[in-house]
Parts: C-alpha cells; structure tokens; sequence
C-alpha cells in the first residue's frame, strides 16, 4: 500500500510537538499504542530528526516529518526515514525534491488562488492551516465543491470532539496535535493513550 492509500485509510495525523525530544518520543508511542497510525514528528524541537529515526521502522505505523520549512529540512528529514514531508507553506524545491525520493508531500495554502498553485506543483495534499481563523468546516465543503479533486488535510482548530465534521465536509485527513493531550495542557502518555484511543474508535463509526 502506497502512502496516500495508508492516509485515505486511517485520515488521523497525530501532529507530535513537544519541549524536547524525550516527550516528543513518548507523546508518538502513546500515539500509536492508542491506535493512530500516522504519525508527523514536526521541526518544532531539538532532536526532532532523532525522534523520527527511532519511530520510522515502527510497524504499522507510517512517520513523517512535519513543519519543514526548506529543503535542507527535507534532506534531514529523509535521512532520519521520514516517509512524509508536510510543510506549512507551498515551496517548490521541497515539492520537488520529495518527489524526487518517492516521498508524499504535503504544502500549506489558504485561499483557493494558493490551492490550486499547489495542487499544480504536484503535491500530494494540501494543508489549510489555521482552519479554524477561516471558517473550520464550512470553508472546506465551500472549497471541495468547485475543487472535488483536490486532496485536502486541515490542521489548526481540529480536535478530538470535532475532527469528524472536517471529514465530512471534504477532508481526506485531519491532523490533531493539543488536543490529544487534554484540555489541562499536562503531558501524560496515559491521557494521550485514551485520547488516541478515542479518537480511533470515533472514527470507526463514522
């Protein structure tokens, strides 16, 4: 099974940000013993490659690298495993460079001027990020219905009680982040475990 195919299958990304490599290794484990099969390491923390090497063989699971900002990102990343590259911007040497390497690739746009120009360069999916500051899961059904062919993942404002409405309304996958950690803002792998686990089961019966 291809990488898109594994992302239309399981559609939850769990978007791992942490304050050091240690927890941001225990957050993805909780993650993926919780049931949460795609798994984003993003460039948000020292060690960050480190991380995405000891997760990357993980069977079952398929891990990438996230918040890639240019193409020597991209280069660590692919060298620590990554299968993915997610960006949160459109950057054509990022693009072209993942494609090169047989890599999904995923860039952040907006509006649907930015969409389609990424769409166009050849991305796998496009990222709208904050989707909650342009109107959540409306705005991803008005833009699916004159862009039906469009891949789209949404980030920023997706939770564990809402991620289904993004679904819904077009999404291919969401990703989730905080919010698999709790409303109280304290690392626990415990919670985080419940959480994923949640999420899971929601998802099955959608």
């Amino acid at each position: 099974m291809n990488s898109m195919d594994f992302v239309k299958q399981n559609k939850i990304f769990a978007v791992i940000r942490a304050d050091d490599s240690q927890k941001a290794l225990e957050f993805a484990k909780a993650c993926i013993e919780g049931g949460l099969k795609l798994i984003e390491i993003t460039f948000s923390f020292p060690g960050a490659e480190e991380v995405i090497s000891k997760l990357s063989e993980r069977r079952g699971a398929l891990v990438g690298a996230g918040t890639v900002l240019n193409l020597g990102m991209a280069r660590s990343a692919t060298n620590s495993g990554a299968r993915f590259i997610i960006s949160p911007h459109t950057d054509s040497e990022i693009i072209s460079y993942s494609k090169s390497n047989n890599l999904m690739v995923v860039s952040g746009a907006l509006t649907s001027n930015e969409i389609v120009k990424a769409w166009n360069l050849g991305v796998d999916m496009v990222k709208i990020f904050p989707v909650k500051a342009v109107g959540g899961a409306s705005y991803i059904k008005a833009i699916k219905e004159p862009l039906p062919f469009i891949e789209i993942m949404t980030t920023g404002g997706v939770t564990v009680e809402n991620f289904t409405e993004f679904l819904s309304a077009g999404a291919t996958a969401v990703g989730l982040s905080s919010t698999l950690i709790g409303s109280d803002g304290l690392f626990n792998p415990e919670v985080i475990y419940q959480r994923a686990k949640r999420v899971v089961e929601k998802l099955i019966k959608t």
